[in-house]
């Protein structure tokens, strides 16, 4: 099969910018992965800024438009990457469906409101048009793992799990709601707590708690700042425990015997395993590939948002 055409809309951090002076495997952004995949050919990029145009036409070769209509009525791809700014997607979203490619990959989240998520979502599935989702941690085989233990009873029953995050519920914690929907289902009881200043006024912090008639409680603990890139994770179970923590490491931990008081017992740490965040979006673009090549299930397909909002909008409107 021949190199599937893909073109890129957004050229900021996530679209180019974390790899413009990176040096190691794998790749932080499209642009990247892209240009280093033997199943795509990334053949126009669509970016406002002229400076960065000009560096990737030089550098790279790669037609750079500043008009994106332009960009897909020229060059016609069978994909199309959103990596703008979250404000834009919908738009964007909206303005790549009339070209009709095969799938569209767009930036987390999709929209910042349920309503117009919802949307976008009768409007990709009537046209027939796949659309991913970049919720990064679907596509790590470390987050994977994670759900397999929860899964499997291998940490026995997990009662409580805290998330700790920074700049903003819709466009950071979205990340970990995701996981939450991914490895535990749609929660029972959703109860906000407080807010704080997240991403401006259309995107503060909060922090809540999300309740399982099974008994697992969930706490969201929303940090008060808009620079401060910061995720934690701990999932506790009757028999085990995991985390994740500030390193980007996943830490495993087993019950046993307390040393010190007898009778009681206490967490030990096992193993620890770095995440490489630099194959998410290789790994992303392989099932991408898998998808329209082989008929395969994407990983974090667009219908799953939907849930996701329907979770984001009780958060907020409590």
């Amino acid at each position: 099969m021949s190199k599937i055409r893909a073109c890129l809309i957004g050229c900021g951090d996530i679209g180019y910018g974390f790899d413009r002076h990176r040096v190691g495997d794998g790749a932080l952004t499209h642009f990247k992965a892209l240009m280093e995949s033997e199943r795509f050919e990334l053949c126009g990029v669509a970016e406002k800024r002229n400076e960065l145009r000009d560096e990737i036409a030089e550098k790279f070769g790669i037609r750079a438009y500043e008009d994106l209509e332009v960009m897909l009525e020229e060059q016609k791809p069978e994909v199309v990457v959103v990596a703008s700014n979250d404000e834009t997607h919908i738009p964007i979203l909206n303005i790549a469906l009339k070209h009709k490619p095969r799938l569209v990959f767009c930036e987390k989240p999709l929209g910042l409101k349920k309503d117009e998520v919802n949307n976008i979502l009768s409007e990709y599935e009537n046209a027939e048009v796949k659309l991913q989702v970049n919720y990064t941690r679907r596509f790590l085989k470390e987050f994977h793992n994670i759900k397999q233990k929860i899964s499997s009873g291998e940490i026995g029953n997990v009662s409580s799990v805290t998330f700790y995050y920074s700049r903003g519920l819709v466009h950071n914690a979205s990340h970990y709601l995701d996981l939450v929907h991914w490895y535990f289902g749609t929660p029972d009881m959703v109860t906000t707590l407080s807010e704080r200043e997240g991403l401006g006024e259309h995107d503060k912090s909060y922090t809540f708690r999300l309740g399982y008639t099974a008994g697992v409680e969930i706490i969201f603990i929303g940090l008060d700042s808009s620079k401060l890139s910061f995720a934690e994770i701990d999932i506790a179970g009757s028999a085990g425990r995991i985390k994740f923590n500030y390193r980007n490491e996943i830490e495993y931990y087993r019950v046993v015997e307390n040393p010190n008081y007898r009778g009681f017992q206490m967490y030990e740490l096992t193993e620890t395993i770095p995440v490489r965040f630099e194959s998410a979006l290789p790994n992303a673009y392989e099932n991408i590939f898998d998808c329209l090549a082989e008929g395969a299930s994407l990983s974090c397909p667009g219908f799953e948002s939907k849930k996701l909002f329907e979770t984001i909008n009780r958060i907020i409107n409590q």
